[in-house]
């Protein structure tokens, strides 16, 4: 998953990334394209437009709000590379938090009142949740489904659609109303949906549609100590899901952070210490089988990455994830195979020999198949 809200990246280095997947079988490209600091994409119902854009050395900047965006016509580019390279492209539309990109746009079309009028603006409170949309309100729920009708039509030929749901702090059991309401609107046009899993709790996890996927990050050790839902009580409940435990699959560069020396140990730390098992930040944290875990999923956030050049995030990315990618294929299959004698004589079968096959799981390599007595 790259972030192109809050950090630009022209379509030619978006690219290098599709390259680097495209080694893989089953590899996907999400891109994150709204957020708080900015809506990364054209949107024609907010008048953020290729047309009323000023356009410099390649890149789309709009004259409001003075930030880069991707027009329709370059993510149509990027869509159709990832196509002809056999990488799945995932767009994210991230509602109902991290909206404020989306509020900038709509104040300065329909005015502050229509963002922040108490009860009835799109717009939730203020401090922590200033980029909360309403979704309670008559303009709130209007203004979601404008935002979602214009993006899924230009998305209509995607297999997938992420929603986003991430970091929505308020109204534990009607956000979870409102993420079925959501799934069922884009269900309705055609689309496989995902969202982020932190909306989840051990008890309102039980309310959510089973067809949702999971990218499952954690809130650290939040997850035990406020009932944030577990991996293994999801996979329970039977929703699918990817794991992007963000102690080691998040990458968020930095000027700090960013060194030779910690790019180096980020990567050994996947390849010495992390396993699709581990689900909750850097604690122990295993699971009993693999049954709905998808894959895995490297998540590259912008927020803090001023001063980094394109090219070493994308490095150390590719970096992370080709550590990943090998410790994906882990779902084991076994199958029962007889002895000589127990083919001929098929009643005194009794197990004979196990083959326990390590298939693919979502993002994954080679099968390989290994054989042991079971005696």
């Amino acid at each position: 998953m790259l972030d192109v809200a809050r950090r630009y990246y022209p379509v030619d280095e978006i690219k290098k990334y599709i390259d680097a997947l495209a080694a893989h079988e089953n590899s996907t490209l999400q891109l994150h394209f709204t957020d708080d600091e900015n809506v990364g994409i054209e949107c024609d119902y907010l008048d953020q437009t290729a047309e009323n854009a000023t356009f410099v050395d390649g890149v789309y900047v709009n004259p409001t709000t003075s930030k880069p965006f991707l027009s329709y016509a370059q993510v149509q580019e990027l869509m159709d590379y990832a196509d002809a390279k056999s990488v799945r492209f995932v767009p994210e539309i991230d509602i109902p938090a991290h909206m404020k990109g989306f509020f900038d746009l709509a104040e300065a079309k329909f005015g502050y009142d229509y963002v922040h009028e108490w009860r009835t603006g799109i717009g939730w409170a203020g401090g922590d949740e200033a980029g909360h949309l309403d979704f309670l309100t008559e303009k709130g729920a209007a203004f979601w489904k404008a935002i979602y009708d214009e993006y899924t039509d230009f998305f209509s030929s995607r297999e997938y659609f992420h929603m986003g749901f991430d970091e929505y702090t308020l109204r534990n059991d009607e956000k979870i109303d409102f993420a079925n309401e959501v799934y069922e609107y884009l269900a309705e046009k055609g689309f496989k949906v995902r969202m982020w899993s932190d909306a989840l709790t051990e008890t309102n996890l039980t309310n959510l549609n089973r067809n949702i996927e999971l990218i499952y990050w954690g809130w650290w050790d939040d997850v035990a100590i406020d009932g944030y839902a577990s991996v293994p009580s999801l996979q329970a409940a039977g929703f699918k899901m990817l794991i992007t435990n963000r102690w080691y699959l998040f990458s968020v560069p930095s000027t700090e952070n960013m060194t030779e020396e910690n790019r180096a140990h980020s990567i050994r730390d996947i390849e010495e210490n992390w396993e699709l098992e581990s689900w909750n930040y850097n604690f122990p944290s295993t699971l009993e089988n693999h049954e709905n875990i998808l894959g895995g999923a490297v998540c590259v956030w912008g927020e803090n990455s001023a001063g980094v050049s394109v090219s070493a995030i994308r490095e150390h990315a590719v970096a992370m994830y080709e550590a990943m990618f090998p410790k994906l294929d882990k779902i084991q299959r076994v199958i029962e195979i007889p002895d000589e004698e127990e083919v001929a004589n098929p009643d005194t079968f009794d197990g004979g020999l196990v083959a326990v096959g390590f298939v693919p799981v979502l993002m994954a390599g080679l099968a390989v198949v290994i054989c042991r007595a079971r005696r």
